[in-house]
């Protein structure tokens, strides 16, 4: 059974991608108005992905280019009833309509003999069979659909006895929840991912 007290939680987003006309390059958006939403100080650039803005303070990274907006929480947070992500991501979407959202982990699962345990339970025993040939590891993606979500998970096996997971789970829509209601996605769908590991017996 997967125990959450030692998952690691490296990075919680909440991702949104923007209806066309996309979003100016480059964007510039008032420091001051900015930090009506992060906590000083600011640093505030420009990538090849868009205006990158972070508070190490609030441990928050945002990516703003194209036609998405990427708010990026690397607190380690499990519980999200006062995630900063949803007011975040409202300010830098202003008035555009989007099309899109999703919720997403990044994190490490302890687990002893990953590679072995990917092959047994993620990865076809069809492919030693078919091939004749010995299948010693590997990384699996699976989508599934779980209520008006869409998940997106690959699981790989990291150094030493653990599996990293990136885990996403997307919706189509033009209307973008309230905070409150996206704090609440973040819970349950953090909450539905450990359940499901623990129906995969990781």
């Amino acid at each position: 059974m997967v125990d959450s007290a030692n998952i690691d939680v490296t990075i919680s987003t909440i991702a949104a991608l923007i209806a066309p006309p996309p979003l100016p390059q480059p964007i510039e958006i008032d420091q001051r108005a900015i930090e009506q939403v992060l906590t000083r100080p600011l640093a505030i650039g420009q990538t090849p992905g868009g205006m990158f803005v972070s508070s190490q303070r609030d441990q928050i990274e945002v990516i703003v280019g194209g036609n998405k907006v990427n708010v990026r929480d690397l607190s380690g947070r499990k519980t999200f009833s006062e995630s900063k992500i949803p007011p975040i991501l409202h300010f830098f979407i202003g008035s555009s309509q989007i099309t899109s959202y999703g919720v997403n982990f990044i994190l490490t699962v302890p687990r002893v003999e990953p590679i072995q345990w990917i092959c047994d339970n993620i990865l076809s025993p069809q492919i030693s069979k078919k091939t004749e040939k010995t299948l010693i590891g590997g990384a699996g993606t699976l989508k599934i659909v779980s209520g008006h979500k869409t998940w997106n998970i690959k699981l790989e096996p990291g150094e030493g006895d653990i599996v990293n997971l990136d885990f996403n789970a997307s919706e189509t829509t033009i209307q973008l929840p309230d905070d409150n209601r996206l704090r609440e996605e973040l819970q349950e769908q953090y909450n539905a991912l450990m359940e499901f590991l623990n129906e995969l017996e990781l």
